[in-house]
């Protein structure tokens, strides 16, 4: 039968899959991703990350066995976005990727933002006022303006999905969805497949160097000769348009489905959710953009660090290697679920605040940072644990009341994909202080791979009915039913502990209460 690949391509790493024709999955591998970041400077070698996806995918076919990957038809992507990378006709990259974290450009955006009637044109159409921070606009204007010579050589900007797909089949082209951080679509309408002439206007970027759009279904082409050579992919597999790992998220969370909200827990901690409506709620950072299906817009609000927070407290003071001795372990997360199971609900009073980076979404402020409150003579070790686990869950529950109000939602379950999911002591603290049911589906660390290997294959399928085939398994416990999308195959179910309610309510409250407290301090400003 025939088999589909999804590759995710992150910040930090490449993830691929290998589906069959009844969508389960026969292999998977994954390749790390390394970056450079200093000040408003960060940076990935593209031709290494190229080299990284090749490397997977020849590991893929070396773990499918007999046949490697010479039965495979389709080929989706979806990857980490807000990231741009100047590439000549043939696809190859002329400057380092600059990934969403570098601030460049930022006054150029600012200096756009000043025009008159800047700030109405794209709250209407985007929704997102030019205000630079790492968006792609910021990326494409500091390329183009601060580096004319290059921008001369540039045959076009691309998004890393869409990077990925010129690779592989000799063709660029973008997504109304990959380029949305681009700012330049007017997204009232969904599916459109041209740039807004007016916001190109006021922006001044070049549309030449602009990829083409194509609808989100589309296949873009057929594996080039030299890439097959190199993985053992077949010339004749078809690859469909890229999405954001956002989109690829809703998919696999089944966002669409009523009462559920998806919440993805990686590096950093995204709440997703579907609106049939564009919009933005300014006071809390939350908006719509589209998405994959045609008829619903995607609710993204994105928490801020998450995992990559809980992973610093693990590795840097749990498990140290510094100069008062190496505690270090080849795995930070070594001892995690005791550690959790050792510590009180409530981390003996010990509240976490993880804005090591600033905050977004519902408060966004660049400027605050995080650390422990209420450590006391008898705070241990494992209360660190167990508090940086709380304080995350903490700042999603934060977020969840504006993004209720957004859709006009009530939920009462939460689906959860990314690394946080294959934790069940993780995933109980999130059930605890959201107060609600929390669900992961099987391999939740590959779900956005899966989910769009499944889109290859049947895009309609996978966008209108992942959703169903969630609420059917809800409904019959199942977690081995197969759905239209492997997304949609439950794993662990976790109720909210009634007992741990009390404790929870006090703690949230200092967390907020905290925020107001610490932000004039501004204690990640130089100045």
């Amino acid at each position: 039968m025939a088999d589909s690949i999804g590759i995710d391509i992150g910040s930090t790493n490449v993830k691929v899959v290998l589906l069959d024709g009844d969508l389960a999955v026969r292999a998977s591998a994954e390749r790390p991703l390394m970056s450079h970041q200093s000040g408003d400077l960060a940076e990935q070698d593209a031709d290494l990350l190229w080299e990284a996806v090749v490397d997977a995918l020849r590991a893929l076919g070396g773990e499918a066995g007999a046949g490697g990957l010479g039965d495979v038809t389709t080929i989706g992507l979806c990857g980490q976005y807000s990231s741009i990378v100047p590439v000549d006709e043939a696809g190859r990259p002329l400057a380092p990727l600059r990934l969403y974290l570098d601030r460049r450009g930022t006054d150029r955006c600012l200096e756009l933002l000043g025009a008159d009637g800047a700030f109405e044109a794209w709250i209407e159409r985007h929704p997102i006022p030019p205000v630079g921070g790492g968006l792609a606009l910021g990326h494409l204007l500091a390329f183009q303006l601060d580096h004319p010579e290059l921008h001369e050589r540039t045959a076009t900007y691309l998004e890393p999905v869409d990077y990925v797909t010129t690779r592989l089949t000799g063709r660029a082209t973008a997504t109304q969805g990959s380029m949305f951080a681009g700012q330049l679509v007017d997204n009232r309408t969904l599916g459109v497949t041209a740039y807004d002439p007016d916001l190109l206007r006021r922006s001044g970027v070049d549309p030449s160097r602009l990829p083409p759009l194509v609808r989100p279904d589309e296949v873009v082409g057929t594996v080039l000769a030299e890439v097959a050579a190199a993985t053992g992919l077949p010339t004749t597999a078809r690859v469909r348009a890229g999405m954001t790992d956002s989109q690829a998220a809703a998919l696999a969370t089944g966002a669409r489905s009523s009462g559920s909200v998806g919440i993805a827990i990686g590096t950093t901690s995204v709440v997703l959710a579907t609106t049939p409506t564009l919009g933005l709620d300014l006071d809390h950072e939350v908006l719509s953009m589209p998405g994959v299906m045609a008829d619903r817009y995607l609710v993204w609000a994105e928490n801020g660090l998450a995992g990559r927070a809980v992973e610093t407290v693990l590795s840097r003071l749990v498990h140290p290697d510094d100069a008062l001795g190496d505690h270090g372990a080849a795995d930070p997360f070594q001892g995690f679920e005791s550690a959790l199971a050792a510590s009180p609900p409530g981390a003996g009073g010990v509240v976490f605040l993880p804005w090591l980076a600033g905050s977004l979404a519902p408060q966004a402020d660049p400027s605050v940072r995080g650390g422990f409150l209420g450590v006391s003579l008898e705070t241990n070790r494992v209360d660190l644990v167990r508090a940086a686990v709380e304080g995350v869950a903490h700042n999603l529950r934060w977020l969840l009341g504006p993004v209720e109000a957004f859709t006009g939602t009530t939920f009462d379950e939460a689906v959860l994909v990314g690394g946080a999911a294959r934790s069940p002591g993780w995933t109980q603290v999130l059930a605890d202080v959201l107060e609600r049911p929390v669900r992961t589906v099987v391999d939740p660390g590959r779900a956005g791979a899966r989910a769009v290997a499944a889109w290859s294959v049947d895009p309609v399928a996978a966008a209108t009915e992942v959703a169903a085939g969630s609420s059917e398994s809800r409904e019959s416990g199942s977690s081995g039913s197969r759905g239209p999308s492997p997304a949609s195959r439950w794993d662990r179910h976790h109720e909210p502990d009634p007992t741990t309610s009390e404790v929870h309510a006090v703690t949230h409250q200092r967390f907020v209460d905290a925020f107001a407290a610490l932000r004039p301090l501004r204690l990640g400003d130089p100045t």
